[in-house]
């Protein structure tokens, strides 16, 4: 018997690594269906889901017991999604909610998935793997379009001949959060993975190539913000995650001229293949940022001076309609009690009692779970989010984890670096319910948890 589900058990896997694969390329990989586009994400999805009732119910077990130390994960995320049920009692539209919960049956397992089958090193391994081809095929057709101003039929500029980079993404900045989540694995395995020459330069050029692509993004809270943080936690981590014998003169001025390089040739391909549009556009953007601030700063902070006009600020309207989203969803918020205005709700209120905006997407992951599901999920989600990144940084320690594997530590310091940067990268997508990359990054640190703490606690006994 057990030879014939271990070949079931193989299939399940592999359903699994077809499912984080199509997720990350989205809705560009799918057919039409009536005014419906049934991706292959949500094919795997289900095919996967089936097999694994199907094996549940032929084993009478769940077979998740190495998923013991992230179990607090996985009742938040029931609770979360039976609370948003229950926030149907009180939602001003059904039609929202409902879309907003069906995200929620596909993100959550998605997120899941990732402890459930990662249950050993060599498979988180061969994840990252993975993980790695699709980002870099992402990151090289972003060349691709930035060059010919060619755009799948999923982006938001599809059929003009428009500047913006998008890839497999709606928009620019999706793209570009995408990016600086993915960065800090590529950066830190130069240094910390024992590779051969030629996959390291292929891993920097693929880095290269992404800086790039982030540049014609031109987002500025991936580019300003998410990315140096990021980048400062893997600096300020460095001598606490590899041996001191390796931090050498030599190494470290080999890793400054990598990065002087690296800047030098973003700074010629931008000049060889952007658009004399698109480098305006991103230097614009990106030169902007310090006054994106300033009205941000100086924009008058009440919602009731008598116009509920949209504000422009010096550098336009972003920075005042993003700021005026969130303190109209702090007002939702306060309307409902703190209880949240149910899920998906927060663009039903936007639409019918925002004021001084022009957009119903709140643009911000944070104030997104808080105004529609309140306090309560808002406090736990976050108070977990900083466990993660606590749990993570002990396995990334030598001085914590001294048994730890190098590939282990390098997850370990990689995810705590991603999900870092994230604070400020979950600021510039319109919304992140069905952003792929963050519940992969979530559901790969919860791996990564997994993996290490037992690995930890196998080589203690």
């Amino acid at each position: 018997m057990s030879e014939l589900l271990f070949p079931r058990q193989k299939r399940l896997e592999t359903l699994f690594y077809l499912m984080i694969v199509f997720a990350l390329l989205g809705p560009s990989f799918g057919v039409p269906v009536a005014d419906f586009r049934l991706t292959f994400f949500r094919v795997a999805f289900v095919l996967l889901a089936a097999g694994f009732v199907l094996r549940l119910v032929g084993q009478k077990q769940l077979a998740a017991s190495h998923m013991m130390p992230v179990r607090w994960y996985v009742t938040f995320f029931a609770f979360w999604f039976l609370y948003g049920v229950v926030s149907l009692a009180w939602v001003m539209n059904y039609g929202y909610a409902v879309r907003y919960l069906s995200y929620l049956v596909f993100m959550m397992p998605l997120s899941l998935a990732f402890p459930y089958f990662i249950d050993t090193e060599q498979k988180f391994w061969k994840t990252s793997r993975i993980l790695f081809w699709v980002f870099a095929s992402i990151v090289f057709f972003g060349v691709f379009e930035s060059i010919t101003l060619l755009h799948l039929p999923t982006s938001a500029v599809f059929g003009k001949a428009s500047a913006s980079v998008t890839t497999v993404f709606r928009n620019q900045n999706d793209f570009a959060s995408c990016i600086t989540i993915a960065l800090p694995f590529l950066i830190s395995a130069l240094y910390m993975l024992n590779l051969k020459r030629k996959h390291k330069w292929f891993i920097y050029i693929t880095g290269i190539l992404a800086l790039y692509d982030l540049m014609a993004t031109g987002s500025r809270s991936n580019t300003s913000f998410a990315l140096p943080l990021a980048s400062l936690v893997l600096v300020v981590g460095l001598t606490f995650v590899m041996e001191r014998k390796r931090i050498t003169k030599k190494n470290l001025a080999t890793a400054l001229i990598a990065i002087i390089a690296a800047v030098i040739t973003v700074n010629v391909l931008s000049q060889l293949f952007l658009s004399p549009e698109a480098r305006e556009q991103a230097k614009t953007k990106l030169s902007s940022t310090f006054g994106f601030i300033m009205d941000v700063q100086h924009s008058d902070w009440s919602l009731d001076d008598g116009s509920d006009d949209v504000v422009k600020g010096e550098t336009g309207e972003s920075a005042t309609v993003r700021k005026y989203l969130i303190l109209n969803g702090l007002r939702f918020l306060q309307e409902s009690h703190y209880m949240g205005v149910g899920a998906g709700n927060v663009e039903a209120w936007m639409d019918k009692y925002g004021v001084k905006v022009n957009k119903v997407n709140i643009h911000n992951w944070w104030a997104e779970i808080l105004v529609n599901f309140g306090v309560i999920v808002f406090v736990l989600y976050m108070a977990l989010y900083v466990w993660m990144l606590w749990r993570l940084w002990k396995l990334a320690s030598l001085k914590h984890s001294p048994s730890l594997s190098p590939v282990m530590r390098w997850g370990a310091y990689s995810c705590l670096a991603s999900l870092t940067g994230f604070f400020f990268g979950a600021m510039a997508p319109s919304t992140c319910i069905g952003f792929t990359p963050m519940w992969v990054i979530y559901g790969l640190s919860l791996a990564v948890i997994v993996v290490g703490e037992n690995q930890k606690a196998a080589k203690t006994q």
